[in-house]
């Protein structure tokens, strides 16, 4: 797989339907396809992990 490429990598996963139906209803209400719902979401959870992770970096730079 060739990393420079955009959306090269591809996933499959399986979730309850419970919670399947709930991001189908909001890919809806939001009219986009559920797969860039998803995609969106992911997205957001790992920028928020790496600033998550810089903070606690930068917590023990200062603290030694």
């Amino acid at each position: 797989m060739n990393r420079d490429t955009p959306f090269a990598a591809r996933i499959a996963f399986r979730l309850p339907q419970s919670l399947y139906d709930k991001l189908e209803m909001w890919a809806e209400e939001e009219d986009r396809p559920l797969a860039n719902l998803v995609y969106t979401l992911v997205k957001q959870a790992v920028t928020e992990r790496e600033r998550t992770l810089q903070a606690f970096e930068v917590k023990q730079e200062i603290n030694g």
